[in-house]
Parts: structure tokens; sequence; C-alpha cells
């Protein structure tokens, strides 16, 4: 078994990138292979947002390909969400057979009406999604503002995309406008075995071409007000990978400083302040603020709150994504302390 493949892509420290292909947009049945077992993964994210109106989506499909099933659909809400029921959009099917695929990742519907086209690989995306019972509805396209980001594995990719179109939340509507980053991992098995570690965040900003961020790390163990007992930052090291995006050029983060203020009943996090490092030395001071929060359930051992962000960086205000991971054992040790 390949070591790359058996595990996902934040349980391995990346400072260094591969090329993207078109292919990188497309199903890998070339690496489905059944000895890597069910938690065989393809994954792709798309998301939205509205910041004028603290509007936040997150559009995803799981393929299982070893399982032949795939769990996916829409999620959108408005300001802070203590739990996805209360959200104004929360639509997912899991184990839907995997036929819904057929074409690829050209193009591709769920039960539930999501749909997705892709328009130009590496370039352009159009999500869709349409419950008039409940008055909600998606139309966004995402062209890409960069080259996309491959880790040194071959198997993850970001990239930063401007978004266009219409959401329609409960019956009202708001334009969206603005930037997210996308995100595709194949390849590699996820495992959804208990994992006795802290919080792990992966974090995205955009004030536009000129400077883009992406980052996934924990926070630094000497600097948290909260350290739990049985829970540790694997292997040691608290940057697991990330990139700057500036002048054209796309640097690896290296390092970090990151605490992260959550609020005591939720663990929903609120603030973060962070120093992220590149490979040249070059650090950026950045802070963030959370404007709208909901949680995931991805699977029944973990737990993921998915933020729209306010960040501050430089003199300049811009938005992005914090999806902060929530094992099982964290949160059972942080409700009771809160209780």
């Amino acid at each position: 078994m390949s070591e790359v493949a058996d595990k996902a892509f934040w349980e391995e420290k990346n400072v260094a990138f591969s090329k993207a292909t078109p292919a990188c947009d497309m199903l890998h049945p070339e690496l489905v292979k059944p000895e890597l077992g069910a938690s065989l993964t393809e994954t792709q994210y798309l998301g939205f947002n509205v910041p004028e109106a603290n509007v936040h989506g997150l559009c995803y499909i799981w393929h299982h390909p070893n399982l032949k099933v795939v769990t996916g659909g829409a999620f959108a809400w408005q300001g802070i969400k203590k739990h996805n029921f209360e959200c104004e959009l929360f639509d997912f099917v899991t184990y839907m057979k995997d036929d819904c695929l057929k074409n690829d990742l050209w193009d591709y519907k769920l039960e539930n009406s999501y749909h997705v086209t892709t328009i130009e690989p590496l370039k352009k995306h159009r999500i869709r999604y349409d419950d008039p019972h409940r008055k909600n509805s998606i139309d966004i396209t995402l062209e890409a503002i960069m080259p996309p980001m491959v880790l040194s594995s071959g198997m993850h990719l970001e990239q930063a995309m401007k978004t266009s179109g219409q959401v329609t939340l409960r019956g009202k509507s708001y334009p969206v406008n603005g930037f997210t980053v996308r995100d595709r991992s194949w390849g590699q098995k996820r495992s959804e075995a208990h994992t006795f570690c802290p919080p792990l965040a992966w974090m995205t900003g955009i004030v536009d071409e000129s400077f883009i961020f992406g980052c996934t790390a924990f926070d630094t163990p000497e600097l948290t007000p909260d350290n739990y007992p049985g829970l540790a930052v694997p292997g040691g090291h608290n940057v697991m990978g990330g990139w700057v995006y500036q002048s054209g050029q796309l640097v690896p983060i290296v390092k970090a400083r990151k605490v992260t203020r959550r609020n005591q009943h939720t663990q929903f996090p609120e603030f973060i302040d962070m120093e992220l490092v590149d490979s040249s030395g070059k650090t950026y001071a950045i802070q963030g603020t959370i404007t709208a929060a909901a949680n995931w359930r991805t699977w029944h051992n973990f737990d993921s709150i998915i933020c729209l962000t306010r960040w501050e960086y430089n003199g300049k205000v811009f938005y992005g994504d914090t999806q902060e991971c929530h094992w099982s054992e964290f949160e059972r040790l942080a409700r009771a302390k809160a209780n």
C-alpha cells in the first residue's frame, strides 16, 4: 500500500507543490485499488459567500469509489447558527449510487438537485441547486484567478476563484460577487477512526489577484490557553501545509504562530490571531473574525465548523474560509470543561 495514499492530505506536512493538469479536475479511476479499502476518497468543494450580508455557503461531494457511493449537496446560512438544521439551507444526500458520475465531473446532478458543471477544467465551474418548496436556490459561476496549487503528493488541489451569480435563501435573494478558494482531493484514504488531537483549521483568504493565502494548521501548542489531556499536535509541527500567492508567485508556508479564541459553549471559533512564515522567511501577521458559522457532522466521529472569516492584513480587509475540524475526543473534553 502506498504511504501517500494511506493518509488524508492534512495528515502529512507539505512544503512543496506539484504540477496541475486538466485531469486534476476529473475522477481518478487509475488510483482506485481494492486494497485501499472503503475509506478511499475523492472530494470536490465549491463555496461562495456574500460578506455584506454575512451569508456563507458550502457545496460538496464526497465519493467513495471502492464503495461506489456518493454523499453531497448544498449548505448555506446567514450569521452564526449553533446547529446546521437552523440554517436557511442544509440539504445533503448520503450513500447515493455513483452512477450519477457517469459523465465524470464534467456534469453531474444529485437526487437533491445539487448540480455541478465543469465548463473548463482548472478554469471555470458552475453550481446550481433548486428547492421551490423552501424557496432556496443557487446559480453561481466560479472562475479561476490564480493557477491551481497542487500538493507535492499530487492528490490535493486548491485554487482561488471569482464568484458571480445569485443565491436565494428562504425567498430572499442575494447577488454573489466575491471570491472563494475551492479544493479537491483524490486517491487517498480518509479514516473515520477516533483522532486524539486538538482542532485543525483549513483557512483561506482572498484580497484579489494581488494577495491570496491558504493554510492548514493547528494552534501553536505553547500559546494555546486550553490544553486537554491525551490530545496532542501530531508530529510536533502545527503547520501541515499552506501557500501564499502574490505577484504571480506561489510560495509555500512553512511555519505559523496561531491562537484561536472559541465560544466556550459551542466551541465554534470566534477570533484567530496568527503569523504565517513562508519559505523565503517573509512573515504575514493576519487576524480573523468569524462573521458566519455553522457545523456539519461530516461523519459521526467528526464535526467541522464552516466559517466565513473577515481577515485583516497589511491594512486590508478581505474574506475567506475557516473550516475547523473537531474530532469527538476534543469535543467531549471541551464541552465537559465548559459545563
